[in-house]
This record gives C-alpha cells, structure tokens and sequence, in this order.
C-alpha cells in the first residue's frame, strides 16, 4: 500500500475519530477505542482520548527516516536539525493513501 506523510492538523481534518467537544488536550480530543492517551474531561467528568502523533491508533507518528522515505521535501526541512521530529515533537504521521 502506497504511504505518504501528514501533519496533525490535516489528519484531525479527516479522521472520524477526532473531536474537539472536549476539554482534555486543548479539545484535541479522540474517540478511538483503542487510544490508550486518556484523561477525565473537566465537564463530563468522564475518560476521553487524547490526539497526538505519537499514539494515534491509525497512523504512526513519523521520523527522519519515514521524511527520508516518503517526503523529501519534508526530509530535507528536518535532515540538519539537531533532534529527531519524532523526539522535537514535529507532529507528523505516516498515513496509507
């Protein structure tokens, strides 16, 4: 299957799962059942999923070598920085097309 790379903020744009009708994680809420990031929302009182990159159910969160590998552009933006994005928190993921 063909990969390509994504900010969150385009993923969140088409992900089902994504809601912003939530106070945990600034409203970057998720309703995944399998997102394992959780945390009591302050008006329901209740667990709610937290969107990150790093623990979508969906996707992976990518690294220099997914840049290197799928998005050259990207790859180049990221190749000279001191750290990772995956460890600068650049908030990209891996999607199948």
């Amino acid at each position: 299957m063909e990969r390509k790379i994504i900010h969150i903020d385009e993923m969140v744009e088409k992900c089902g799962f994504f809601t912003t009708c939530t106070t945990v994680n600034n409203g970057y809420g998720c309703k995944h059942p399998d997102q394992e990031e959780v945390d009591t929302d302050n008006e329901t009182k209740k667990p709610h999923g937290k969107c990150y990159s790093w623990s979508c159910p969906l996707a992976n969160e990518a690294d220099l070598q997914d840049m290197k590998e799928y998005d050259t552009e990207l790859y180049n933006d990221w190749k000279d920085e001191e750290y990772d994005p995956s460890e600068m928190g650049g908030e990209y993921l891996v999607v199948d097309k």
